[in-house]
């Protein structure tokens, strides 16, 4: 197969994905031109590769000689050590994510998210089925506060009228590009399944100025129908940030329209989102990207200047239902970097994710 690449913007050094060609579901592509030879990783949950693109300016063309490759070197700067239901994960040689999948919690988390200089990026959990403000937002959580009538969002001992989630099992694996957790899980509201979901996580081998973390969901209707109900609670992705971000108090929250508060933000609808801030003596953030092909795109936030960040297209909206066998997939981008919105080019990295390279196949 030969590719042409023709790029619409003039980029730094950046991730960049492309459609499959028509027919190939192949893991990995080599792609080589007359200087250089890149890996194309397929996406777990589309029919897109990612590569990463030298710096190029605007309207460049590239030619390739394109193969299918079985396998390749793993991810040299990504390292994990999974012990005791714990997955401790380190990014370009620090400690960066820890991926909790125990059932000490009501659902799977991910606390901590650590900056550069080893701070915590989102709130400490609280104790399961605890007290005090707000104690089911634990870091990195996929949740929502209306299945079937059933809450899930909130938590709550005696589970009468509240879910929890249990996974089933999980699988990590090291590519070429990136680590991939994959898991399946059960949604209970005390021991009565209400459906099932699975679950990626696509950690990118990067530099920590801007870690680029792919999650895709989808939930399933594996035990009887699924209604789907109007609710501010949840989306399903959410992030509790450091108080120290809170836009409350020393942090910021911006999205694509250049709203910077609560209420020119919460409950609209947004292509991205960003919510940046100070954790020790470094400013960081995390930016949410919708991805084009989630349902009701783009989605509309419940981000509060308390530290909540959650993309949310079931609030003040019709129930959504799901026969019996049916499913439903999100995709999102999460960028965890250093700086303010500008300073990491949000804008531009999400062009990057929804707008990239023009592609000739032949």
């Amino acid at each position: 197969m030969k590719l042409t690449l023709s790029i619409p913007r003039t980029r730094p050094a950046h991730l960049a994905n492309i459609p499959a060609p028509k027919g190939c579901e192949s893991p990995l592509l080599k792609l080589t031109g007359a200087s250089q030879t890149l890996i194309a990783e397929r996406d777990p949950s589309a029919p897109i590769y990612h590569f990463n693109l030298p710096a190029l300016e605007g309207e460049a063309e590239m030619d390739f000689e394109v193969s299918e490759l079985d396998s390749a070197d793993s991810a040299i700067g990504i390292t994990t050590n999974d012990a005791d239901g714990k997955l401790d994960i380190e990014v370009a040689g620090s400690p960066f994510i820890t991926f909790h999948h125990t059932t000490n919690y009501p659902k799977p988390v991910i606390n901590p998210i650590l900056s550069p200089n080893g701070t915590n990026m989102l709130r400490e959990p609280m104790e399961a089925w605890g007290a005090g403000e707000h104690p089911w937002q634990r870091g990195l959580t996929l949740m929502q506060g209306a299945i079937n009538g059933v809450d899930c969002w909130n938590e709550r001992p005696d589970h009468h009228g509240f879910g929890h989630t249990t996974q089933d099992d999980i699988s990590i694996s090291h590519n070429p590009l990136s680590l991939l957790i994959e898991s399946d899980n059960t949604w209970y509201e005390g021991d009565r399944p209400l459906m099932t979901d699975s679950r990626s996580y696509r950690l990118f081998d990067s530099s920590r100025n801007a870690v680029v973390l792919d999650i895709a969901y989808t939930l399933k209707a594996s035990h009887g129908a699924v209604t789907i109900g109007n609710t501010k609670e949840g989306g399903f992705l959410c992030i509790r940030v450091n108080p120290s971000m809170n836009a409350n108090a020393e942090g910021h929250m911006g999205n694509v329209y250049g709203a910077t508060d609560e209420r020119g933000c919460w409950s609209l609808p947004s292509h991205w989102m960003d919510y940046y801030g100070p954790v020790g003596d470094e400013t960081v953030g995390f930016a949410i990207f919708d991805n084009p092909q989630n349902f009701r795109y783009p989605t509309t936030w419940h981000v509060r200047g308390y530290g909540l960040f959650a993309p949310n297209c079931w609030m003040f909206k019709p129930d959504h239902h799901l026969s019996e066998g049916e499913s439903l997939t999100f995709r999102w981008r999460v960028t965890v970097h250093t700086g303010d919105t500008g300073q990491a080019d949000i804008a531009n990295r999400f062009l990057d994710y929804v707008d990239g390279p023009r592609v000739e196949w032949e």
